[in-house]
């Protein structure tokens, strides 16, 4: 599979997580200084919840804008014969069921269809991405108890 077709994918899904992230962190923000939002008494903290609500979500819109420019200027190497790192595609099998996975360093979680495959993104903190981690083709893996795979295909 082409990689840079699949990275490009995974970059509009997080820039449409983005915009999703700012329109929240606008709405929070405007309910922290409407009018109604003004404390009534000292036991009123809708507004400060407010506030604090959008200062969070102002973070995560941030660290993700980060890492979303990150991956823009990210060439995923090829891994085929060589160990999983950052930017391999890999190809597992996991109790029958068959997945794709994109080892990236942002975007977690992230699930994209390129040519009829679902990839899903995952991270080298996340568990399934710890366990990855330095693994070969055809080697198995596990990241819980009593669940393990196996390595069906590095690229």
């Amino acid at each position: 599979m082409n990689k840079k077709k699949i990275l490009k994918a995974v970059i509009a899904a997080l820039e449409v997580e983005l915009r999703r992230q700012l329109k929240g962190q606008a709405t929070a923000a405007e309910g922290a200084t409407h009018a109604e939002a003004k404390a009534e008494t000292k036991w009123d903290t809708c507004g400060l919840e407010q506030s604090y609500l959008a200062r969070g979500l102002a973070k995560q819109f941030e660290a993700l804008a980060l890492k979303v420019e990150e991956l823009r200027g990210f060439a995923p190497p090829d891994f085929a014969g060589k160990s999983i790192g950052v930017g391999a595609l890999i190809e597992t099998e996991m109790n029958g069921y068959a997945d794709t996975f994109f080892l990236l360093e942002g975007g977690g979680g992230t699930e994209v269809e390129v040519e009829g495959r679902a990839i899903t993104v995952i991270t080298p903190e996340s568990p399934v991405g710890a366990a990855l981690l330095g693994k070969n083709e055809g080697e198995r893996y596990s990241f819980r108890a009593g669940t393990d795979g196996r390595v069906t295909r590095v690229e």
